[in-house]
């Protein structure tokens, strides 16, 4: 059973169309760092939906410009290359699952709220650390659950979210889909966003979002995705819970990671949890 299963989601991976040849080319060029901005302006020019977003972006309020930003050069010397990869890479993994909007549109529906929940979340934590950008982090909170919404597609009658916080949280859950499926969620995840050539720290924190110990590399990027995880779990469960109810599910189902997370000084308490409160991301979307 578990043989037929994998089969399954391989075919199901398989059937996502491949990257756009200009999203590859700007992750080419973004990743070579004696690429010049110009090279970027001239992969992102021909895909007007690439533009129109960088440009939405550029203007946003995020940036606080006074003036607005109205042409393509312009809005890669004010955002750089890094957010413009980011832009980009978000854009693309929206378009690929566009064609499933109104399969299980319930379960996809409250995936995608936890992922958003999530890479906010992981864009805030990003600011208690100096070596990743906010945006980076909001991308891989955004994808970690990319691998679930691959199993819901592949097994639409058998598969669905774990609706527990306690059920997510667990490793068990990762067995269990292995023992029915063949296969965990974030596995799927990895190879799906490997499949598309995305960056190695965010194929590493979607593939070890639930257990950062065992990553090769970028180790604390999967600790900060972690976090958010449990963060989105906790916004979108139906409980309301405050900062140090937070902490105690936290040291409950992750006390490997909780003493990772000192290891890297990330000193996460129950006002740390207020905080991120305060700043809108314990509010249910």
């Amino acid at each position: 059973m578990p043989h037929s299963n994998i089969a399954s989601v391989i075919k199901q991976i398989d059937s996502f169309p491949p990257l756009p040849s200009t999203v590859i080319r700007v992750l080419e060029i973004t990743g070579d760092p004696e690429s010049s901005a110009h090279e970027l302006m001239q992969a992102i020019l021909p895909d007007q939906s690439m533009c129109v977003a960088i440009l939405k972006v550029a203007n946003s309020a995020f940036f606080g410009r006074p003036r607005k930003v109205s042409s393509i050069e312009e809005a890669v010397v004010v955002l750089g290359f890094q957010e413009i990869r980011n832009i980009i890479l978000t854009q693309a993994v929206f378009n690929s699952f566009r064609k499933f909007r109104n399969t299980n549109k319930q379960d996809i529906g409250a995936l995608w709220q936890h992922s958003l929940t999530c890479g906010l979340a992981a864009k805030i934590i990003a600011t208690h650390t100096t070596e990743y950008s906010p945006s980076q982090l909001f991308i891989a909170g955004l994808i970690h659950d990319i691998g679930k919404i691959t199993l819901l597609l592949s097994f639409p009658n058998y598969y669905s979210p774990a609706p527990e916080i306690s059920e997510q949280l667990s490793l068990s859950l990762s067995s269990e889909e292995e023992e029915n499926f063949g296969i965990s969620h974030d596995n799927i995840g990895m190879r799906l966003l490997n499949r598309w050539l995305f960056p190695e720290q965010l194929c590493v924190s979607t593939g070890y979002h639930h257990h950062p110990k065992a990553t090769p590399t970028n180790t604390d990027f999967a600790l900060i995705v972690q976090m958010a995880d449990i963060l989105s779990h906790c916004v979108c469960s139906t409980e309301a819970l405050n900062g140090q109810e937070v902490m105690d599910i936290i040291n409950k189902f992750t006390p490997e990671s909780t003493v990772l997370w000192s290891s890297y000084n990330f000193q996460w308490q129950q006002e740390d949890i207020d905080n991120v409160d305060q700043r809108g991301i314990m509010t249910p979307l």
